[in-house]
């Protein structure tokens, strides 16, 4: 199956983030966030980017080390 990969930069905020994962051709989208990503450690911010994917039928593929952001997205 196709996927896209999205690295995420310290600077992008959640609409960019949400803009890139609903113009991403693969149905499946791998984000890569850099080490202590803010923008990711909210429920709020994960919500809306779960709410986006789902609207946009895309599965979203979390690349982390960070057990704290992996804990999160796991609870979605």
């Amino acid at each position: 199956m196709k996927k896209d990969v999205i690295y995420i930069d310290t600077e992008d905020d959640i609409t960019a983030i949400i803009g890139r994962v609903k113009s991403a051709k693969a149905p499946i989208v791998a984000l890569v966030p850099p080490k202590r990503v803010g923008v990711l450690q909210s429920i709020v911010n994960l919500k809306l980017l779960k709410r986006a994917a789902d609207q946009s039928d895309k599965r979203i593929v979390l690349i982390t080390s960070d057990s704290a952001l992996a804990g999160l997205a796991a609870g979605l």
